[in-house]
């Protein structure tokens, strides 16, 4: 009997996915677009953490971007097992001892003996 193997282990469905990697994109991102616009009306030490946000919040939105889940939480199937093959191999010997037919091929040949067949 073959094995049987669940739903769940087919992994994750890759527009949930990509769906979820572009959300966390656009939140990064805005937050990104507020640190920017804070710089404007900042003042002090918080002038530098909102430069430094906006400077390196696209960095790490690019990582979650491109952070594909390959695995799922389901269970992976194990590697089928291989088939034997049964029966046994002909040696040197039985091959030699096949008749197979005799085949004539004739090249450049002219065309008259092309046609009668003879052999050379």
């Amino acid at each position: 009997m073959s094995e049987q193997y669940r739903v769940t282990s087919a992994g994750v469905n890759p527009a949930e996915d990509r769906a979820y990697r572009l959300r966390m994109y656009f939140i990064v991102m805005s937050l990104r677009v507020v640190c920017i616009a804070s710089l404007f009306w900042v003042r002090g030490w918080w002038i530098l953490l909102a430069a430094v946000g906006s400077v390196l919040l696209p960095w790490f939105a690019v990582l979650i971007a491109n952070a594909v889940n390959h695995d799922g939480d389901g269970d992976r199937p194990d590697a089928p097992t291989p088939l034997e093959l049964s029966g046994s191999v002909p040696t040197v010997v039985e091959a030699e001892t096949t008749s197979a037919p005799e085949v004539l091929i004739v090249i450049d040949a002219p065309a008259e003996r092309r046609k009668s067949g003879e052999p050379t």
